[in-house]
């Protein structure tokens, strides 16, 4: 049986982003951190992983920018280093 194929609309577009951190977060900040990043739609990340050091995400820029995301991290008491990003398809 042939299926349509999809049609996509181009918001399946994730962006990693890798974040060095200037010092390591402590316990209280990585928490805080992490319980910021649940508040937001799980549909805004296809990935994450939150290190001492270094943060990595590949999140949805139609559901959270890259801004907010820094925003949440400087509020949780992570000082940015350096910040990496490119697009990357979903599939």
């Amino acid at each position: 049986m042939d299926e349509e194929p999809k049609k996509l609309s181009g918001a399946e577009e994730y962006v990693s982003a890798e974040i060095a951190l200037r010092e390591p977060l402590d316990p209280d900040q990585e928490r805080n951190l992490r319980d910021a990043l649940a508040k937001i739609d799980p549909r805004a990340f296809s990935s994450c992983d939150i290190g001492s050091e270094k943060i990595s995400l590949s999140y949805d820029p139609t559901r959270i920018s890259q801004e907010s995301l820094l925003q949440l991290i400087r509020q949780s008491g992570g000082q940015l280093e350096q910040v990496e990003s490119e697009g990357s398809p979903l599939l």
